[in-house]
C-alpha cells in the first residue's frame, strides 16, 4: 500500500498538470510567404519616397531592384514608425555600377514617409550574384 499511494499521487499530480495546462489558444505560424506580401506593401508604399531619397542622394533619378525590409522599428511617444529598407541601384539595363543602398524612413511628425538616413556603397563586380541570391 506505501508503494501504489506515492505511484497514484503522481499519476493523479499528471493528470491535473495536463488537464489544466491545456489551452485553446494558439499561436498561429506566420508564413514565409505572408511575410514577403507584407515586406512587398511596405516597399509599394515607400516607392515615391524611395525615388525622391535616390534622387536627393544621387543627385539624378536611379533605378534599383532587390528591394527587401531590414528592420522595423516602433516608437512610442509619439507613436510613429522607422523602416529600414535595402536595394541596389543600377545604370541602363542592369549595368554597373551598382550600389548597395540602406535607406531608413520614418513618419515621424508627418502623413507621408521622410528618409531620415541614407547610405550607400559600390558593389564590386564579385559581390553582385552574393547580395542578389535572394532577390
Amino acid at each position: 500500500m506505501k508503494k501504489i499511494l506515492p505511484l497514484v499521487t503522481l499519476i493523479v499530480s499528471i493528470a491535473f498538470l495536463t488537464l489544466f495546462s491545456y489551452s485553446h489558444v494558439q499561436a498561429k505560424t506566420v508564413t514565409k510567404n505572408e511575410i514577403q506580401l507584407r515586406d512587398d506593401v511596405i516597399l509599394d508604399l515607400l516607392f515615391l519616397s524611395t525615388d525622391k531619397a535616390l534622387e536627393e542622394h544621387f543627385g539624378k533619378p536611379k533605378q534599383y531592384y532587390c528591394g527587401k525590409i531590414i528592420q522595423i522599428e516602433k516608437k512610442v511617444e509619439p507613436a510613429y514608425f522607422n523602416v529600414t529598407v535595402q536595394l541596389i541601384t543600377f545604370e541602363g539595363a542592369h549595368d554597373f555600377p551598382f550600389d548597395l543602398v540602406t535607406i531608413t524612413f520614418s513618419n515621424k511628425n508627418r502623413i507621408e514617409w521622410r528618409a531620415i538616413d541614407i547610405k550607400s556603397r559600390t558593389l564590386k563586380p564579385n559581390e553582385i550574384t552574393n547580395i542578389t541570391k535572394g532577390c
